[in-house]
């Protein structure tokens, strides 16, 4: 699921390399990577033998699955590993392919591949978040010094340095950013419980299995499934909505200040206005503005998801794929805008 979907909003509030991460070919070479890594768990237990295993390995390598018939599947069955599998046992042969899936289930797949999608995205913020914070280092050299009338509950107060806002700013971005191995260790963990979440198919060989998996998959292995603890994603998201509101703070100030006129600063650029020719709307501010609402909203609808009966939901579990990737998408899209938006100010304050 996309962010923006398609025609014109896509550009103003998606972001195509992070939906890229949730796209079938992202998931089904995850799935792909998670097969091959069971097949060598199940090698390192012996109850397959390696030169088989290596064969195996190799098949799946080699598949290719048949991504319109997974997708009418998933319609009846509600995810799409059942059909994938089908497809991949019927790709596979000769010994040992009957112990192709053997152990996992459905959830195992998807939540992993959710899993590596996020470690993708959370590279390609904290680049983003790198690039944000030079950015305002730039701009913190050239115009820290200058003055700035500063603004308590919407009046003018006292004169400060433009410095003083941009700290404002950059405080809380070094904060989230020193975040960033806790949320790694939080979420980079695999996803493995098989039917009902306690590896019972796998007996005794469970824990050597399962550190393989995560071993070969570049993860870590918490020591149990947790299909019903969404911790890890809540986490996840919580962060990127704290970051996204740490930039509607930035775009709501650059839009205020924007107002104030260019005492206080002077924009390059800015949009049109169909009426009113004279007018450069700050658009990218505004966008920064429109996201963290965006995600303020949606992180609610996380904590619904949060709750499962039982060993598993499948409603809990289609509303997180509903959401989490939209919280993804606002907050790389912020990002990239905010960057874009520092930018493009020509001065900020007034020289002392």
């Amino acid at each position: 699921m996309t962010m923006g979907g398609q025609g014109w909003v896509a550009g103003l509030i998606g972001d195509e390399q992070i939906a890229s991460q949730f796209g079938d070919a992202a998931q089904f070479a995850s799935f792909a990577r998670f097969e091959q890594a069971l097949i060598a768990g199940l090698a390192e237990v012996g109850r397959i033998e390696q030169p088989d295993a290596s064969r195996l390995i190799s098949l799946i390598e080699s598949f290719e699955p048949d991504r319109k018939k997974i997708a009418l599947a998933a319609v009846r069955d509600g995810v799409p590993i059942p059909d994938y599998v089908r497809q991949l046992r019927a790709h596979v042969s000769g010994t040992g392919s009957d112990l192709i899936h053997h152990g996992a289930t459905s959830q195992d797949l998807l939540d992993t591949a959710t899993v590596e999608a996020l470690a993708q995205i959370t590279d390609l913020l904290s680049e983003r978040l790198d690039t944000l914070l030079d950015n305002l280092a730039a701009l913190e050299a050239r115009d820290g010094a200058n003055t700035l009338q500063a603004v308590t509950r919407m009046q003018p107060a006292l004169d400060f340095h433009v410095g003083d806002r941009l700290a404002s700013w950059r405080r809380p971005l070094e904060q989230l950013r020193d975040r960033l191995p806790d949320l790694r260790h939080q979420t980079e963990i695999l996803q493995f419980g098989g039917a009902v979440g306690n590896l019972q198919a796998l007996g005794a060989d469970a824990e050597t299995v399962a550190n393989t998996v995560a071993h070969k998959l570049g993860l870590r292995w918490p020591g149990h499934g947790w299909h019903s603890a969404r911790g890890p994603f809540v986490h996840y998201a919580g962060w990127l909505c704290e970051l996204s509101g740490a930039l509607g703070k930035i775009g709501q100030d650059v839009a205020l200040m924007a107002l104030r006129g260019e005492s206080d600063i002077r924009l390059s650029g800015g949009g049109a206005s169909s009426a009113m020719p004279h007018k450069h709307n700050p658009i990218a501010a505004e966008r920064l503005v429109a996201l963290a609402r965006f995600n303020a909203t949606q992180i609610s609808a996380m904590h619904q998801a949060q709750i499962h009966e039982m060993e598993r939901s499948g409603a809990a579990w289609m509303l997180e794929w509903m959401v989490l990737p939209q919280i993804c998408e606002a907050t790389g899209a912020g990002l990239a805008a905010a960057s874009g938006l520092l930018q493009s100010i020509q001065r900020l304050g007034t020289p002392s």
